[in-house]
């Protein structure tokens, strides 16, 4: 790896690490969600000071090039947050639908109620004529 590659990751890992925490500050991402991506950043950040480590994994892994495993871990990586993010929005979903269903089921209660009230209004109104 050259060294121009590797003062880049590291600049590139460090302006993610800032950029991060800037938005966990400005609370427009929460901490969990945050979580991942500092750990991303993290490892590149390692991976761009001490690149044999991808070269002892590549060998011990058994691909070619140490840069076909490079492709492979991160594609790895990006997967496993892909299903997770796809767990929670499905579970959101589930969520507002269960939601949106008990209100609906309260504004029709309320709104026989209010019919009953009413009509109950207007025969007090009847029977005092």
């Amino acid at each position: 790896m050259t060294i121009e590659l590797r003062v880049a990751l590291v600049a590139v890992s460090l302006l993610t690490l800032i950029f991060i925490s800037r938005k966990i500050r400005s609370s427009k991402v929460k901490l969990e969600d945050s979580i991942f991506w500092i750990c991303f950043a993290a490892l590149i950040f390692i991976f761009s000071l001490f690149p044999q480590i991808f070269y002892a994994l590549s060998n011990l892994v058994g691909t070619y090039a140490p840069v076909n495993f490079v492709f492979l871990f991160f594609i790895f990586v990006l997967l496993i947050q892909s299903f997770n993010l796809s767990m929670r929005i499905s579970q959101a979903d589930t969520k507002i639908k269960e939601l949106t269903q008990q209100l609906a089921i309260e504004k029709f209660e309320r709104h026989q109620n209010d019919r009953l009230h009413v009509s109950a209004e207007a025969g007090d109104m009847d029977s005092a004529d």
